[in-house]
């Protein structure tokens, strides 16, 4: 009888035992299971700020190629308002597109050699014609080679085409919004010289080596001048037969040739090549 109580005795303390344990488990299972969702929460917020702060970033940097694409196609409209009218000249305002804008005079080398693809061949144009650009860090997404107004080649021959180029190129450190010009050529065949045809070549270049060096931010004003006009002519008497001739333009490692007609006997012709430079200058100035 006495064994049958220690028994009971025993199994008692034992259920207790065993129901501690069981309430232990469950006490720690609810901070357990709070601590779990608490770090998948913050995971969840971590990841979620993340792709937020990128895509706003994104959008924010867009906005300034926004900006910067508007600011530029303003200040080539000033630049093709005044060209070609000597003493002209229009202001522009510039607004604040958080990047980097310069000029630089002595950039953009042209080459321009006039042949007729065989023993002719001259050098006619070799000077810095200028460009004007934003510097657009932290555009991630390549736009190398996208153009906004024309194209690549670098001198054209029909004014269906525009002389303006404004595109994005790579740059050492970021990636460039550039402003420049190319040149444009016509031909005419007009009367006669020394009893040949006389033709007359016409090559237009709008350049902006004669603006001020500037590296500016945020909002401004620039005053767009057209200085002057100059004119060079050179002459050329052919001893044969000619139907055409070729202007090749250089410029920063992109070669394009294009013919132009020429009128010409069994004796030869005459071409005078008339050479024009609108030399434009930007500069700041106050409002």
């Amino acid at each position: 009888m006495a064994n049958v109580r220690q028994e009971r005795r025993l199994l008692k303390l034992h259920m207790k035992s065993l129901r501690r344990i069981a309430a232990s488990r469950k006490a720690l299972a609810v901070p357990v299971t709070y601590l779990i969702l608490f770090a998948s929460l913050i995971a969840i917020i971590s990841v979620t700020y993340g792709f937020a702060i990128t895509r706003i970033s994104a959008k924010g940097v867009m906005l300034r190629v926004s900006v910067a694409k508007q600011n530029m196609q303003a200040l080539d409209e000033a630049i093709r308002f005044v060209a070609w009218s000597d003493g002209s000249s229009k202001t522009v305002y510039m607004e604040d597109c958080g990047v980097q804008f310069q000029t630089q005079p002595k950039a953009k080398s042209l080459v321009i050699n006039l042949t007729d693809g065989q023993a002719f061949s001259q050098i006619v144009f070799n000077s810095s014609i200028g460009k004007a650009l934003y510097m657009l860090e932290g555009l991630a997404e390549s736009q190398e080679g996208f153009f906004v107004r024309g194209d690549s080649r670098t001198i054209i021959n029909q004014s269906a085409f525009t002389v303006t180029q404004l595109y994005f190129e790579r740059g050492e450190n970021a990636q460039q919004l550039v402003l420049c010009y190319r040149p444009m050529a016509t031909a005419l065949a007009t009367g006669t010289s020394n009893g040949k045809p006389l033709n007359i070549i016409r090559l237009y270049i709008i350049s902006l080596s004669s603006s001020q060096t500037l590296t500016l931010y945020g909002s401004f004003h620039l005053k767009v001048s057209a200085l002057n006009i100059t004119s060079t002519i050179m002459r050329f008497e052919f001893n044969s037969s000619v139907s055409s001739l070729a202007l090749q333009a250089l410029s920063e490692d992109v070669k394009t040739t294009v013919w132009l007609p020429v009128e010409s006997t069994e004796d030869g012709a005459v071409v005078s090549l008339e050479i024009l430079v609108c030399n434009i200058q930007l500069r700041r100035v106050n409002a």
